[in-house]
């Protein structure tokens, strides 16, 4: 990436690895939506949203850009980061990079028309997140599950790039994983790596031979049929993107576990879940 002036707004841990190894480059760097963090921005500049939209030519957005739909997914900012005409209106004319940028083409039409690019569609992005995604579950079990990998018998619903990474890890500490999925070769692919696949159907009807039951599918997959089968002492998982696919009220009036986990890898790997945007978003920007 040739020298660029480029704002980086709002997002996790991530947003502040990717802004400093910018600058590091030689790049000018405006930053803004950053203000609770201990994390230290260097050779950046912060400024408000709307100013940092209009200095840069470049601007990265987090992924998920939006969690609600009327505000920027900016959980380290002081303060709300409206989705509004003023925000759109200082990213028009500008080379906008985000993840799941459907969301915000979602937002209003005026949104919609900006010239967004989605570094989420990369699969060599995509591979890179679901590894860093399947690392932060591990942890997320390891500190939460009340009971050891080895000998439980965990379900993962759903047979994407996170649970092909995220199954072979679990099982090589000595659980005895089963793979949920409704396409034939997705389970002909699991019982291949020789873990148990099956159907949705038939996972719902074995669900209390399970103590850990972890979502990969951002659809209602585990609904509240699913879940008046399971043991009383179950810990869900969900790692799908929002609103998931684990029926929180099901599981609310079972006073069952439910674990939500978005943005792993801005929790535990943000120098390398900065390193895949940016290496993405310098590819995309070398093919123009």
């Amino acid at each position: 990436m040739d020298r660029s002036i480029i704002a980086v707004i709002g997002g996790d841990a991530r947003q502040i690895a990717l802004a400093n190894m910018l600058a590091s480059e030689g790049n000018t760097v405006y930053c803004s939506g950053f203000e609770h963090t201990a994390q230290q921005l260097v050779g950046t500049a912060s400024t408000d949203p709307i100013t940092a939209a209009h200095m840069a030519d470049i601007v990265i957005l987090p992924m998920p850009p939006t969690r609600d739909g009327k505000n920027l997914n900016a959980p380290l900012s002081r303060y709300c980061i409206h989705l509004d005409g003023d925000f759109c209106s200082a990213l028009c004319g500008k080379e906008v990079f985000t993840g799941m940028a459907e969301k915000l083409r979602k937002v209003s039409s005026d949104f919609a028309q900006l010239n967004l690019i989605d570094y989420g569609a990369s699969e060599a992005f995509l591979q890179r997140n679901a590894q860093a995604t399947a690392e932060g579950a591990l942890a997320e079990i390891i500190t939460h599950y009340p009971r050891t990998v080895c000998g439980s018998r965990i379900l993962i619903t759903g047979c994407g790039r996170i649970s092909c990474f995220l199954a072979p890890m679990l099982r090589a500490l000595g659980g005895e994983v089963s793979v949920a999925s409704r396409k034939s070769g997705d389970r002909a692919k699991t019982a291949a790596m020789g873990m148990e696949a099956m159907s949705f159907s038939i996972a719902s009807r074995k669900a209390r031979n399970f103590g850990l039951i972890i979502n990969t599918v951002p659809a209602p997959v585990v609904d509240y049929r699913f879940i008046e089968g399971v043991s009383d002492d179950v810990v869900f998982l969900e790692l799908a993107s929002s609103p998931g696919g684990i029926d929180l009220d099901a599981c609310k009036k079972r006073n069952l576990r439910v674990i939500s986990a978005p943005g792993l890898p801005g929790k535990y790997s943000p120098l390398s879940a900065a390193e895949a945007v940016k290496e993405t978003v310098m590819s995309i920007l070398e093919e123009d």
